[in-house]
């Protein structure tokens, strides 16, 4: 394993170099160590930073050593640390979203996207995250059809309870259009829209709903607040 190998193996160097970076380059060994949680593994990322050389410790500070090399190597390992960071931001979020209620809810392909944009990632990671997640058994990707009420405009409700579906008819085949022209013959508006199911483990969901709880207040509050627009729609 090369240097940098072993440094990217230590999930505490990262945070140890950012908190020498935002004290411009030093700090007190015991400030590092007492600011960290994991005691043991701040030792042992600041003991790899030092036998790199990318570090080096002066009576009882710590001292990023302003080398060529040494700074290579720390933006090295806070681009990668950042770019991990962000994958695993991106799985939790998707999967928070697909797992806020505690019950069973189909999420709308269109809002998940749009909370997904709204925290910094596009379609692309969206769809990746559906395609990973499908491959596991984890997400399923549904069309479903549901009667439009008349003399109102057209409504995508972005969160339904699964306790609702009998209302709707599933659509998983790309061919729904003889089931839409038999409806509109019979008078009957129906509105077609695509939805994302979550079939996670307890403790994959239950992850993903702790990362909303604590770090998407926003997220969970509207989950919670649009989740019966569907019984409000039809109920009045």
């Amino acid at each position: 394993m090369g240097s940098l190998d072993l440094l990217l193996d230590a999930p505490a160097v990262p945070r140890v170099l950012r908190l020498l970076m935002d004290k411009e380059g030093e700090d007190r060994h015991a400030s590092i160590v007492e600011a960290l949680p994991d005691k043991a593994r701040t030792v042992a990322a600041i003991e790899a930073l030092e036998a790199q050389g990318i570090i080096r410790r002066q009576d009882g500070f710590l001292k990023v050593v302003r080398t060529e090399e040494a700074t290579r190597r720390i933006d090295a390992i806070i681009l990668f640390y950042e770019n991990v960071n962000r994958v695993e931001r991106k799985k939790l979020l998707f999967r928070g979203i697909l797992n806020t209620a505690q019950y069973a809810c189909l999420i709308h392909f269109g809002t998940c996207v749009g909370l997904m944009e709204s925290e910094g990632f596009v379609l692309a990671d969206v769809e990746g995250m559906i395609d990973k997640d499908s491959e596991e058994g984890f997400v399923e990707r549904i069309k479903i059809v549901y009667r439009a009420r008349d003399g109102l405009p057209h409504k995508s409700f972005p969160f339904i309870p699964l306790y609702y579906y009998p209302h709707f008819i599933s659509m998983k085949s790309e061919d729904t259009e003889h089931l839409k022209a038999r409806l509109r013959h019979a008078g009957i508006t129906m509105t077609e829209e695509e939805y994302l199911l979550g079939h996670y483990p307890k403790e994959i969901a239950n992850q993903a709903r702790e990362y909303i709880n604590r770090e998407k207040e926003h997220i969970r509050d509207r989950i919670k607040n649009e989740v019966f627009d569907i019984w409000w729609y039809y109920r009045f």
